[in-house]
């Protein structure tokens, strides 16, 4: 069995949010993070790969733009066995 884990990378919330004034969207600059209920995603599959269930490895896959590679880093450093980075530039 393969466990795949979906990962964002999201604006750091302990940083104050700020809506762009032009575009009239949040202005996701600044600090980021692993998501936190990707975190528990990530914790549960290390616990159910910990437990015994026969468990080949745990895949953590993100959407976005290059930078959104430091989630899958940070998922990794969790615990996850192989990172997946999708991205398409036709979208922004």
């Amino acid at each position: 069995m393969k466990i795949c884990c979906l990962c964002k990378e999201v604006p750091d919330a302990s940083v104050q949010k700020r809506i762009d004034p032009e575009t009239k969207r949040l202005d996701r600059g600044g600090e980021k993070n692993l998501n936190p209920f990707d975190t528990h995603a990530l914790e549960a599959a290390m616990q159910i790969k910990e437990g015994g269930q026969d468990v080949e490895e745990i895949v953590a896959v993100t959407m976005g733009p290059e930078s959104a590679v430091r989630a899958l880093h940070k998922a990794v450093a969790l615990g996850a066995d192989r990172p997946v980075h999708l991205t398409d530039e036709a979208p922004t």
